[in-house]
């Protein structure tokens, strides 16, 4: 009698039930890769594992069936999140020459609202002295963009500070995978949706932004900013919106600033010069956090107040972290 495929993929079952491992990379059947918080390192299978493209195709299949997915040819990629609670991305063959490529990533749990006594020996911020401002700004209502490369932990932080916003707001995220979980009663998602295979039924983060708008949220949150919806967005908080809450990929709070920029000059087709846009930005965020990943630990390396504009320039303020004190030192 033939195992299933969850059976016979026994060994990668258990690293997803390992929280240490935070990525696993499936490099069709020629390696393996997994993070355990000190970078990648070549994971090795149990002996006398075999590995076979039809055992990783089934196992995807019956995974993304779980939670209503499916694939097909005209569509090889796919990104889900899976009951596990792990973020997936495949990318099946002609396209991914080396066989199946299946990414997955562990998504962090959000603490408890009561278990943020700022500092906390137990938090996971408590080595980033600017944790503290940057959560006093969150619980203003101020707007914020959270920068960092792949893997610093902007979800994760996201997701903590969601957390402490007053629990009689109504908070609305727009994701295309859901990966924010905050403790908040009164936290809803709408998901993106793509094309069917017949090329209908889309659904944009654009499209979902608008419809957000009439549902009386008191924070707008974007999982990513990557396309026309930032446009969108930023013309929100400069008629009445505020607390919004998004994350990008950036190296640096100025380098955020710029893809913002060059995101909404892609939205506008033309329609909209730079210096409009900067003014929509300095009136419409207030403050860019930027977080890291050092070794294992995540941490919060810069926090920036936006103080306005002058000509074409956006003022900016750096938060400087507090020195340590005389008593922390003996």
């Amino acid at each position: 009698m033939e195992c299933s495929p969850i059976i016979r993929m026994h060994w990668l079952n258990k690293l997803l039930v390992q929280r240490e491992v935070t990525d696993i990379f499936i490099n069709g059947i020629h390696s393996i890769f997994i993070d355990q918080g000190s970078g990648l390192e070549l994971y090795h299978l149990p002996p006398q594992t075999q590995l076979k493209e039809e055992l990783f195709r089934d196992w995807v299949l019956t995974e993304l069936s779980k939670i209503g997915k499916t694939w097909d040819a005209k569509h090889p990629f796919v990104d889900a999140t899976l009951t596990s609670g792990h973020r997936i991305h495949i990318a099946f063959p002609p396209l991914a020459r080396q066989g199946i490529l299946i990414s997955l990533r562990r998504l962090s749990q959000a603490s408890h609202a009561e278990s943020f006594p700022y500092p906390s020996e137990t938090h996971r911020w408590k080595d980033s002295a600017l944790f503290h401002p940057v959560v006093e700004a969150i619980k203003r209502g101020d707007s914020m963009l959270i920068s960092g490369a792949t893997g610093s932990g902007k979800t994760t932080l996201a997701s903590d500070l969601l957390g402490l916003v007053p629990k009689n707001e109504r908070i609305i995220a727009l994701e295309d995978t859901p990966e924010l979980a905050p403790q908040h009663p009164h936290f809803l998602t709408l998901l993106a949706r793509p094309p069917n295979a017949d090329g209908y039924g889309e659904v944009t983060l654009r499209t979902l932004l608008k419809q957000t708008l009439r549902m009386r949220p008191d924070r707008i949150i974007l999982g990513e900013c990557r396309g026309t919806e930032v446009l969108e967005l930023l013309q929100a908080l400069n008629t009445g919106h505020q607390g919004a809450l998004a994350t990008l990929h950036a190296n640096s709070p100025r380098d955020a600033l710029r893809r913002i920029e060059l995101l909404c000059l892609l939205a506008a087709g033309g329609s909209l010069s730079s210096t409009g846009i900067r003014e929509l930005l300095s009136l419409g965020i207030q403050w860019i956090v930027q977080v890291k990943r050092v070794g294992s630990l995540r941490l919060i390396t810069e926090f920036w107040k936006i103080e306005g504009r002058e000509g074409d320039t956006i003022l900016m303020r750096p938060v400087i972290e507090s020195p340590p004190s005389l008593n922390s030192l003996i």
